[in-house]
């Protein structure tokens, strides 16, 4: 069960990631796209590749600690 703050932040980052993955192998989702959402999150450019989001969120997901 996942009751801090930084345990939800953590599976946010992780199914964020799942997200980007299977958007780049083609899956779409209606509204705003999970690889939009990351690179806001991380700071990185619209034309910023897949694997640069997924080793961004990679990071994130390492420093928090649960």
């Amino acid at each position: 069960m996942l009751t801090t703050p930084e345990q939800i932040e953590r599976y946010r980052l992780v199914t964020l990631r799942a997200a980007v993955r299977l958007e780049s192998v083609g899956m779409k989702k209606r509204g705003k796209s999970a690889t939009a959402i990351s690179r806001e999150l991380l700071g990185l450019s619209r034309s910023a590749p897949f694997p640069a989001v997924i080793a961004g969120l990679n990071q994130l997901i390492e420093e928090t600690h649960v």
